[in-house]
């Protein structure tokens, strides 16, 4: 495994890279890029600063209507005065170790699981966003959090506080996370079962209410449809994406769409037909489904793929890209379940210069040549103190 630990650091030396040129962007412009940060996400924030999200009968947009969880660190930024353009990098650090960690839970070596967070925290899809702020990225932040607790459920009271927030803050950053913890919770109910009662039941419902439920019950309370502005059933709505979805786009534009994939996931999109074919391989080979750890990733990933086909986008280009962010639930877990797959067979190496390789694929940098002088060292140091504790 000396070579993947290589590998691992020069992976490390990209992201850091990555993250000294967005601290600086964002130093430079404190203010996220126009477009959905301005129209609604700082918005939201603002309301539950001053308290109109308990009256929100005068948002000047149906947008403002959404799910405010995943706005608390804009909140925190704003009080303390703080660019907003560091939003997503917060964002990205913490789901960087949300993914280690992962990648730990599921047996993966330390090297290596440091390799599978950086190949996901360096995709185009997440890189072009660190500046802005949006909550797609905590929302695969509580994801990931939220299969390490299902993972290895506990009979306590602390366990099912933290399962009730972590599934709380996926309900409520924003609605197409429903999507993905219906499954979610039909993967992990039958390991779960075993060690809920009434009292965790309780303890459970109390944060997952505070900071999920909450939102849908004052939608309901003053719009008639929990949903609001989304149409949902008979209820009250304003359907605001022209009934586009990612299917009917799909249909209408494949290659674009396609092509959308690719810019934003590069050679990793593979990793779609990959799992399907190897799911079809193994149920023609031994008779018989065997729920593995990288079969229930692979159906996981593939499941929650299906389901970002009816999340909305539009025929322009650069939404079709955008559009890809509400897909990180789905490229996750068929990533751990590569990761894995590559263990199984002893393929580390091969799979780390594939990661590399995917890394230096990432287009959306501008060139600023004098971050040399703040990058190298920082990054001289880190790989010092890397390197001398593994050694120990």
């Amino acid at each position: 495994m000396g070579s993947i630990k290589y590998i691992a650091n020069i992976a490390l030396i990209i992201a850091l890279y990555f993250l000294t040129y967005h601290i600086y962007s964002g130093i430079i412009n404190p203010n996220p890029p126009l477009g959905d940060s301005w129209d609604y996400h700082i918005p939201i924030a603002h309301t539950i600063i001053d308290g109109r999200f308990l009256n929100p009968q005068n948002f000047l947009l149906d947008q403002w209507y959404y799910p405010g969880s995943g706005e608390l660190v804009n909140v925190v930024l704003i009080l303390l005065g703080l660019p907003l353009s560091f939003s997503n990098i917060i964002a990205t650090v913490v789901l960087s170790f949300a993914l280690y960690i992962l990648a730990r839970t599921f047996s993966l070596e330390k090297n290596y699981s440091i390799l599978f967070s950086l190949s996901f925290v360096t995709l185009n899809a997440v890189v072009r966003w660190l500046n802005f702020a949006l909550v797609d990225l905590w929302m695969a932040t509580f994801f990931v959090f939220a299969i390490i607790l299902l993972e290895k459920p506990q009979k306590t009271i602390s366990y099912f506080l933290k399962l009730g927030f972590v599934m709380g803050m996926i309900l409520g950053i924003k609605y197409t996370a429903i999507s993905f913890l219906i499954p979610l919770l039909i993967f992990y109910f039958p390991r779960i079962i075993k060690f809920v009662n009434l009292k965790y039941i309780v303890f459970f419902l109390i944060p997952f209410s505070i900071f999920g439920l909450f939102w849908y019950v004052r939608n309901y309370i003053f719009t008639g449809n929990p949903f609001y502005p989304l149409v949902f059933f008979d209820f009250p709505s304003n359907e605001v994406f022209g009934n586009l979805r990612v299917w009917n786009v799909f249909i209408k534009h494949p290659l674009a769409m396609v092509d959308s994939g690719f810019a934003e996931f590069k050679l990793w999109l593979f990793a779609v037909p990959f799992a399907i074919l190897f799911l079809i391989n193994k149920y023609l080979r031994v008779r018989e489904f065997r729920f593995d750890d990288i079969s229930k990733l692979f159906i996981l990933g593939l499941v929650n793929f299906l389901l970002f086909f009816n999340f909305p986008t539009s025929e322009q280009p650069w939404i079709m890209v955008s559009s890809f962010r509400y897909a990180y639930p789905a490229f996750i877990p068929l990533f751990l379940g590569v990761f894995l797959l590559a263990k199984k067979y002893k393929k580390e190496e091969l799979l780390g210069y594939f990661t590399i390789a995917n890394m230096i694929f990432v287009t959306s940098l501008s060139y600023y040549p004098k971050l040399v002088l703040v990058f190298l060292p920082i990054a001289i140091v880190i790989m010092y103190l890397v390197n001398r504790k593994s050694l120990r």
